[in-house]
């Protein structure tokens, strides 16, 4: 069931959303090292790029070589593969020390956490470091339960964490250091803390991750620093610090909808004490959670998200909730939590029903992101009710069935809304720029090389598929190479705009002005979902034929050697387009030829 679970979730519809969000950096990471041969350093646009160490590219470059093409099924199928084996894991690990109900339980919860939902099929790193971190605590956690020798332990903790590392830096090891270290803290375990096995995991720590680190930082010791740990202190600042401590708990909890509901049962002290009585394996839990969440807490700049590795350690937690609020022995009280929950569970399904129908029979343009086929708002819309009522029936204690009858039901019918509701909306809302490039590509001589002025837009450069190489802005007609003829620029908000063949210049990259005459062939919103106003756009460009004698005579005086060899082949280009197309217009193809 948690299999059939995760691969309709998340599995199901893969690639019908266009790419967004950061899928696109990593994929063209992955691309350049499939054409380079180069798998240690990670580059966008041929320039090294030192923001996260290469392993998301790797998993996405491995798929890729295998499909061919580095496409949106190579880019996300990791991290769904990552989503199904670490629900599986939980499964497993919960399945030696919880009952049957408590395993199931927080297997699917862990798969339907809102977060999770929003992540675990995109090609972001969030899924894999998630299984990686995730793992390397529960593996750990699971050998000292069962008495594994403790070399093996430490050295499957810490692999898992080195991976993690190199999906996402220090945080992977931070979290697994602090978490192990303060349970056998305070279990007085000196023996597993400072024993020489410790050593032998360290050491595995240290291999997995040198293998990549020396070599990378042997070639660009000046990028160690960055690549490692630039992320992870930008984050940290007391520019809104406070508002950030102040509100980062409520959204830890939203972005645990629907089930976080079932934490906050725990402040009740009695929930506490049968915890500790009953399942004192959850000490390891609680204390991976406490020591760990100061780290976002009191950064600033996190997000929700940075949270995520430790997400299956609340979701276990959550299902101790289950089990207690549905054990045949537990309190009135606590017996009433669960029922509460499933009804307003059900009150909540309903009032998302009725909405959905009435925003899609209403037809209005200002939620037309929201529309649904016809066929399917009718299915989705007679499920929702058929769980609403399965859910107050499972509420109502003379009839009530096995409660993992209800974490079923709840949970599928959140995995079935989000890969059917959720992903149309992010198909009617996302802006898919493959039929406009492939537009503009179509009107570029097929032999033709594009440029872009400082590096461009990283969605743009997936979707154009071909490499695009960097130029510095430039200040001149003489900074321009050469042999260049097209060009392409990102237009941030706030630039200015100029028309065709402005011959103004301004700071570098802090303005779209250019110095030599040039015709629009195209401009692209680069969004990753449509707005009114975009916040990234791309123009594409082409030096206007009859000025390129004076552009190849600035090289020259710059460039001598080199502009010579190019000077004849631009005379006669130049020749062969006596009228330049219209700046207001974008020429045809046959004109560009």
């Amino acid at each position: 069931m948690l299999v059939a679970l995760v691969l309709v979730t998340y599995f199901l519809r893969l690639t019908a959303a266009p790419v967004c969000g950061e899928e696109s950096r990593w994929a063209n990471g992955a691309r350049e090292m499939i054409a380079s041969g180069d798998w240690i350093v990670p580059r966008q646009q041929g320039s090294i790029f030192p923001e996260r160490p290469p392993l998301n590219s790797w998993l996405m470059a491995l798929v890729g070589l295998a499909r061919g093409d580095v496409d949106l099924l190579a880019i996300r199928l990791p991290s769904a593969c990552a989503t199904l084996l670490l629900t599986l894991l939980i499964y497993a690990y919960a399945r030696q020390w919880m009952s049957r109900l408590a395993s199931f339980s927080a297997a699917a919860i862990y798969a339907t956490f809102g977060q999770v939902l929003a992540l675990g099929r995109l090609g972001e790193s969030e899924a894999v470091f998630t299984l990686l971190v995730a793992g390397s605590l529960l593996v750990w956690h699971w050998g000292y339960m069962r008495g594994w020798p403790p070399s093996i332990a430490w050295s499957a903790g810490y692999a898992l964490a080195a991976l993690g590392a190199l999906a996402k830096g220090p945080q992977a090891p931070v979290y697994f250091i602090l978490a192990c270290g303060a349970y056998l803290l305070l279990r007085r375990d000196w023996r597993w803390l400072f024993g020489r096995e410790h050593l032998t995991g360290l050491a595995c720590f240290a291999t997995i991750v040198g293998l990549w680190l020396v070599p990378f930082a042997l070639s660009n010791p000046e990028s160690v620093d960055d690549i490692w740990a630039g992320l992870a202190r930008d984050r940290f600042s007391w520019s809104g610090l406070a508002g950030h401590v102040a509100g980062y708990p409520f959204e830890t909890l939203a972005c645990l909808l629907p089930w976080s509901p079932l934490l906050i049962v725990f402040v009740k002290p009695s929930m506490r004490r049968w915890l500790m009585a009953n399942r004192p394996q959850a000490v390891f839990l609680v204390t991976a959670v406490a020591v760990t969440y100061p780290s976002v807490w009191i950064a600033a700049g996190a997000r929700g998200r940075y949270f995520m590795p430790m997400y299956p350690c609340l979701a276990l937690l959550a299902a101790l909730a289950v089990e207690r609020c549905t054990s045949a022995v537990a309190e009135l009280a606590d017996r009433l939590i669960w029922r509460r929950y499933l009804r307003a569970s059900a009150m909540v399904i309903l009032a998302a029903a009725c909405v959905l129908a009435v925003l899609n029979v209403a037809g209005s343009q200002r939620f037309a992101e929201v529309e649904q086929p016809a066929l399917f708002l009718i299915a989705w819309v007679s499920v929702a009710l058929a769980t609403a009522c399965f859910l107050v029936w499972a509420s109502l204690s003379e009839t009530s069935p096995r409660p993992q009858l209800a974490v079923a039901a709840l949970s599928g019918f959140l995995g079935l809304t989000y890969c059917g509701v959720v992903v149309n909306v992010r198909v009617n809302g996302g802006n898919d720029l493959s039929p406009s490039v492939a537009e503009i590509k179509g009107r570029l001589p097929r032999d033709a090389r594009l440029v872009s002025l400082n590096r461009i837009y990283h969605r743009f450069a997936y979707c154009y598929g071909e490499p695009i190489a960097v130029v510095p802005w430039p200040t001149s007609a003489a900074d321009m190479p050469g042999d260049v003829e097209y060009f392409c620029y990102d237009l941030h908000p706030g630039y200015f705009d100029p028309p065709d063949s402005s011959r103004t210049t301004d700071l570098p990259g802090a303005t779209a002005r250019l110095p030599f005459e040039w015709d629009r062939i195209g401009r692209i919103t680069c969004d990753p979902v449509k707005r009114e106003n975009p916040h990234s756009t791309v123009v594409i460009g082409r030096i206007r034929r009859a000025a390129m004698p004076t552009l190849a005579t600035a090289n020259r005086a710059a460039h001598s050697s080199a502009a010579q060899s190019t000077a004849p082949k631009m005379q006669q280009s130049s020749a062969e387009a006596m009228q330049p197309a219209e700046s207001s217009a974008a020429p045809s193809r046959a004109a560009l030829r």
